[in-house]
């Protein structure tokens, strides 16, 4: 702890014109709820903690370091260095999450379908870039590829390798703008003390780029792409206007060429959000349906976040690196409901909820409700969760220097 005060104690002091947060959450839980643990950042602190994060911009280059920290241990939040290597590409390295889907609510949404901000975020390096077309400036693309490091553990005696890809095409007109996004991300390479060393040359990854085939195994019906893959076919569609905004999306899950061609029907994430700036309100509700991973084995047989040879999964620290309505060991097809809603951050009596249910089974509602009041550079607020009869209290202290 005396460690994670005298890193943001230089940092204040070297570099003054720094944005520098610090916030104090005090609890004392007896036992996890839902909302606790999952979409928070791959902490789940029963005890007092503090958060502190710290962001610097110079010219083109930026520096932005996050920590969680409790009594116990601390824990390395998004944390990254990014550099304008021209006006439209910047190069990443750190710990992030994506670059892709960022219409998204991360504060209110149930989680992107591939990377949400349930777990603690993944070692990185990546490239992003946009390009306008010069005889239409109505349409764009955004592109990015990454390279992260899964991590070593008591599965993984050496790291497996996360490549990532993606590619936007985006039409705005006036107050309104539709875009469709292919974005895929595969584990590949590295070592399992399970079942041996994985394929990891040179070749071997352009197999993965392109989601080529590897060797056919025995009892397999036919050659398996090389690594663990997973994508998504990424849809939105943002309308604003002088007193609200309207937006839609759809995040189709895929994880295999069959969910490609969108033979696992309309499995995904669906939802809408509506921003209202007269009364500084966001509304968002979204519908999870994961029932059609399995319709048609061995051709229609996803296994979200399942894989037979990294068995973790798309899982990073024991957190499930997507939604985590999804189980990355156990398929699970299921139906979820989640509402959210909260007021804009500027907002002198600021408030959040949350409610999420299985409506496909007999399921608990899980919620959480925060609201209290700013104070200048002080906010105070007051949080409540439950599942079932889990229930916690506490409160939340910020302070913006």
């Amino acid at each position: 702890m005396k460690l994670y005060f005298l890193i943001f104690f230089f940092l204040a002091l070297a570099y003054p014109q720094s944005e520098i947060k610090i916030s104090l959450d005090i609890k004392n839980n007896k036992d996890i709820d839902w909302w606790s643990k999952y979409n928070n950042y791959g902490i789940a602190f029963k005890k007092n903690s503090i958060y502190s994060s710290y962001n610097k911009q110079i010219n083109n280059s930026k520096f932005f370091l996050s920590l969680h920290a409790s009594t116990k241990k601390i824990l390395i939040g998004e944390s990254y260095f990014s550099q304008n290597i021209s006006k439209e590409n910047v190069i990443k390295l750190g710990r992030y999450y994506r670059d892709f889907s960022k219409y998204l609510n991360d504060d209110l949404s149930s989680g992107s379908m591939l990377i949400s901000t349930n777990a603690q975020p993944l070692p990185k390096l990546g490239f992003v870039g946009e390009y306008q077309l010069k005889n239409n400036n109505k349409v764009s693309f955004n592109y990015g590829v990454s390279h992260a490091l899964l991590g070593r553990n008591s599965t993984y005696n050496k790291s497996p390798y996360i490549h990532g890809k993606f590619i936007y095409i985006n039409n705005k007109k006036d107050n309104r703008e539709f875009g469709i996004g292919f974005v895929h991300e595969a584990i590949w390479g590295g070592s399992s003390s399970l079942t041996g060393k994985f394929p990891s040359t040179f070749n071997d990854f352009l197999k993965v780029v392109i989601s080529a085939d590897g060797e056919k195994k025995e009892g397999q019906p036919h050659a398996n792409a090389l690594g663990n893959h997973l994508g998504i076919w990424d849809f939105y569609y943002i309308k604003n206007f002088k007193i609200n905004s309207f937006k839609i999306y759809y995040q189709h899950l895929f994880e295999d060429t069959s969910g490609l061609r969108f033979a696992n029907k309309l499995d995904g994430l669906w939802g809408i959000e509506y921003q209202d700036f007269s009364r500084k309100i966001n509304f968002l509700l979204e519908f999870i349906n994961t029932s059609n991973q399995d319709r048609n084995p061995p051709y229609v047989d996803e296994a979200y976040y399942n894989h037979s040879e990294y068995t973790l999964g798309w899982s990073y620290n024991g957190y499930v690196i997507g939604n985590p309505f999804l189980n990355n060991i156990t398929p699970n097809p299921s139906k979820v409901v989640h509402f959210g809603m909260n007021s804009f951050e500027n907002n002198k009596y600021p408030f959040k909820v949350l409610l999420s249910r299985k409506v496909d089974i007999n399921d608990s509602l899980k919620y959480s409700i925060n609201f209290g009041k700013n104070f200048d550079n002080f906010l105070f607020l007051l949080f409540i969760n439950k599942e079932e009869e889990k229930k916690n209290m506490g409160i939340k202290i910020s302070y913006n220097l």
